[in-house]
C-alpha cells in the first residue's frame, strides 16, 4: 500500500537507500551514508508537486518513490524526476514497477509533461523495470562514479501529455 511519506519515515527512508550503497550494487554515487536529518530535510523539499511515498506491507516500510525537480529553470518546471528505492529483500518482486505506476499517476494528476529517470548502466533490474515504461534516450558514458570506478548513467524519458 501506498501513503505520503511523512518526517516519521525519515529513518525507515534512510536506511533503504543506504542499501543501495552496497557493494556490488550499483544504484547511487553517493559516499557517505544518509541521515535522519539530511533525510528530513530532504523531505521539506518532497511536498505539494514532488511528493515522497512509501510502500508498505503490514505496516512495514519496504520501499519508497518520489518526484523530484528537474531543473531549477523555469522552461524546465513541467518536467519532474523519478527515484524508486526498494529494501534488499524485496527486490525483484514487482514492487518497482508499482512504484513507476504510482508516480506515472501522481505525475499525470499533477500536470506535469515529461517524466524522467536516472538509473545506472549495471543496475540491470532497475534498468529493466523503467524500460518497462520508459524509453531509453541518452547513455552518458563514464559520468558517475560509483564504489571508485566510472560508471555509465542511463536516461529514461517518458511523455506524459
Amino acid at each position: 500500500m501506498f501513503r505520503r511519506a511523512t518526517y516519521t519515515d525519515a529513518n525507515g527512508m534512510a536506511k533503504i537507500y543506504n542499501q543501495a550503497m552496497k557493494p556490488g550494487i550499483f544504484a547511487i554515487s553517493q559516499i557517505a551514508p544518509d541521515t535522519h536529518n539530511e533525510r528530513v530535510a530532504w523531505l521539506k523539499e518532497h511536498q505539494d508537486s514532488y511528493p515522497a511515498f512509501v510502500y508498505e506491507i503490514d505496516r512495514t516500510m519496504i520501499g519508497w518513490c518520489s518526484l523530484s525537480r528537474f531543473s531549477v529553470r523555469a522552461e524546465y518546471m513541467d518536467i519532474a524526476e523519478t527515484s524508486r528505492y526498494i529494501d534488499e529483500s524485496h527486490r525483484g518482486k514487482g514492487i518497482g514497477k508499482l512504484m513507476h505506476a504510482k508516480l506515472i499517476e501522481v505525475a499525470t494528476i499533477l500536470g506535469f509533461r515529461i517524466l524522467v529517470s536516472r538509473v545506472g548502466e549495471r543496475n540491470a533490474m532497475s534498468l529493466r523495470s523503467s524500460e518497462h515504461f520508459f524509453r531509453r534516450v541518452v547513455v552518458l558514458h563514464e559520468a558517475v562514479r560509483i564504489h571508485n570506478e566510472w560508471h555509465n548513467d542511463v536516461w529514461l524519458w517518458k511523455k506524459l501529455r
